[in-house]
């Protein structure tokens, strides 16, 4: 276990931007606050006489709830995104620099090394667009009180225990979520990535555009570009509410107060299709650690 804990140390060291990105977009969302730059809509303003401060102190309650989980998912699709190119070039890069030989000599198994840098992905990362997205939001509950305590309003209302904790409790059961859905997408970027002789962006890219472009060219069908689409965008359908408007009226406030974003996870992991794709990401997985046995590393 300590070899795997220093395999895992070791992806952070070399990859800084693991812990450096998250901490940019907390210096820059702070920068923001203390300028003045962050506004929230009716909340930054609230009183009586705007269409959030005429709602009742429950759907307030809920719209804070929103603001705090879509928050976290700002953080975690930056995160992602930093996930996506660490994945990609995780196995990649050793081959690059011929560090691989060196790590080959030592005793260390192909799947110990396959699977800590899986697991720097899927579990050190999202820890910490977890950790990110928690301080981000008590940053805006802290900055948003301030706001409407200058503007003359209470500002008790960003602390409310329902709102902040519950944000903090979607921002965590989002991250799990997360984790289980694109575990395949991880798996199948570090196959490229073990596997690209050059270009892994290329080698992860073109196969599923490829095949998107015969099957619509040749078949008349889009059922693979439906399934990439639905595979990389379909964690976001929990968002979906039906409406399209984000006005300033209270009508569709309280329509987008109506949201059970918890129930909608419950929904989510009642889905055959997440722990298909947990399966998947084994089997690709297995087939990254034999790629990585198997390939001649001096070509």
């Amino acid at each position: 276990m300590s070899r795997f804990i220093w395999l895992i140390r070791r992806e952070i060291w070399e990859h800084k931007a693991i812990w450096v990105v998250p901490a940019i977009v907390l210096v820059c969302l702070l920068l923001a606050f203390m300028t003045g730059n962050v506004h929230l809509g009716p909340i930054g303003t609230m009183n009586a006489a705007t269409p959030f401060g005429a709602l009742p102190l429950e759907k307030q309650t809920k719209l804070l709830l929103l603001v705090y989980g879509g928050l976290a998912l700002v953080v975690f699709m930056v995160l992602g995104i930093v996930g996506f190119f660490y994945s990609l070039d995780s196995l990649y890069a050793d081959r690059r620099d011929r560090s691989v030989l060196f790590w080959k000599s030592l005793p260390l198994s192909d799947a110990e090394t396959v699977l800590s840098k899986f697991a720097v992905a899927v579990v050190v990362i999202p820890l910490i667009a977890t950790l990110g997205a928690l301080l981000a939001q008590l940053m805006v509950a802290a900055g948003g009180a301030a706001m409407l305590e200058l503007a003359g309003a209470s500002g008790r209302i960003m602390w409310q225990p329902e709102a902040l904790l519950g944000g903090m409790a979607v921002a965590v059961l989002w991250c799990i979520t997360a984790v289980l859905w694109y575990s395949p997408v991880v798996a199948y970027l570090m196959l490229a990535s073990a596997w690209a002789p050059k270009g892994p962006f290329l080698w992860a890219v073109l196969p599923p555009v490829a095949i998107s472009v015969f099957e619509s060219v040749v078949l008349g069908s889009k059922y693979a570009g439906t399934f990439f689409v639905y595979r990389l965008a379909g964690l976001y359908r929990l968002l979906d509410t039906g409406e399209r408007s984000v006005s300033g009226d209270a009508e569709t406030k309280i329509h987008l107060s109506d949201i059970d974003l918890l129930g909608s996870l419950r929904d989510f992991y009642g889905s055959a299709d997440l722990w298909l794709g947990v399966v998947a990401a084994g089997l690709l997985l297995a087939a990254t650690v034999w790629v990585r046995r198997y390939r001649d590393e001096t070509t």
